[in-house]
């Protein structure tokens, strides 16, 4: 990455050659897109395919909730025991505060360019791309997630979409306007945009979404809204509030292989709700739990001891915690 004076140094250069071309409109400069290697492991594709067919792709798997299937894009854990991690009582509590990206989009409507044209452009002018102002690395502080705060950019002048490619342009005042007040939470992938995508079924039409880091492209998955709530942590005089991620249950049907992860292809994962649902979240609190032999189970149940032999009992003392698991699916 270029140091901040050189950085500076790029966008004045740009802003004088477009002024000596006879546009008085500031603009950051295209820097390319982002080397996908880079990116922290739980954003990095999988294999499809064996032998020479094999290929680095996106790939769904599927998932249960009230004995319903649908596919999602799994995006890996965060251990239980992580430090970062606390308890409400027995249930696991994440502080919004891990969410170390901000995003930040646009209240109004940008200025459409040019049309775009996909063998000579590389970016269109017909709608602003989201601007983050850090990218999930292997090289970030740990733990690296697709947890982001989501900023409404508001009050500035109308600029041709996508002039503004770099978010240290808006909270260096380059470009006007202000953040709106109040922060939203988000699930936002960014991914390899040089691996394959599958999309989540044959007639589903959610796709990778475009945005900038520092004049630098790249697409994204997005997971759409992460609610939070206020929880208390602790008791008495050590109680405190804590605003965190509202979380939805998640269970692990963990087969008897000491290798098999709640990440593989083939893990059987059962969830509160389904995408749609009033308590989805693209962020679960995920047990285990070790299966009846037998029995396919299609849900989880709060209404113990009425529960149904294919439904996981979520009072059950054979839940354990595992992890915390973020997903990404759409209402089909």
């Amino acid at each position: 990455m270029q140091t901040k004076q050189k950085w500076a140094l790029t966008l004045t250069m740009a802003l004088s050659a477009m002024s000596c071309g006879g546009s008085t409109e500031p603009s950051d400069p295209y820097m390319g897109v982002i080397d996908g290697t880079g990116l922290e492991s739980k954003f990095q594709p999988g294999t499809c395919g064996t032998g020479n067919t094999a290929t680095r792709c996106y790939q769904p798997m599927s998932g249960t909730a009230e004995g319903t299937n649908f596919p999602f894009y799994n995006l890996g854990v965060l251990a239980a025991n992580d430090r970062s991690l606390t308890k409400d009582g027995t249930k696991l509590v994440m502080p919004v505060t891990l969410a170390k990206t901000t995003t930040y989009e646009f209240s109004e409507p940008c200025k459409t360019g040019k049309e775009y044209n996909e063998r000579t452009d590389a970016y269109r002018e017909d709608a602003q791309y989201t601007l983050f102002d850090a990218l999930p690395l292997t090289t970030s502080s740990a733990p690296v997630l697709p947890l982001v705060k989501v900023k409404s950019w508001q009050g500035m002048p109308q600029y041709t979409c996508n002039t503004v490619k770099d978010a240290s342009s808006l909270t260096e005042g380059t470009f006007g306007g202000r953040a709106a007040e109040g922060d939203l939470f988000a699930l936002r992938a960014v991914i390899d945009l040089t691996a394959t995508f599958n999309p989540l079924n044959s007639t589903s039409a959610f796709a990778p979404q475009p945005g900038w880091f520092r004049g630098l492209q790249f697409v994204f998955l997005d997971g759409g809204a992460v609610p939070t709530e206020e929880v208390t942590v602790g008791t008495g005089d050590a109680a405190k509030t804590v605003h965190a991620v509202k979380m939805m249950d998640g269970v692990w049907l963990k087969p008897s292989s000491t290798s098999a992860k709640p990440t593989d292809a083939t893990a059987k994962l059962l969830f509160q709700a389904k995408p749609g649902d009033e308590n989805w979240s693209p962020v679960v609190r995920l047990r285990e739990f070790t299966p009846t032999a037998g029995v396919t189970y299609t849900g989880l149940c709060y209404q113990s001891p009425d529960c149904a032999a294919d439904t996981v009992d979520m009072s059950s003392t054979a839940l354990k915690d595992h992890s915390v698991l973020f997903v990404v699916s759409s209402a089909q």
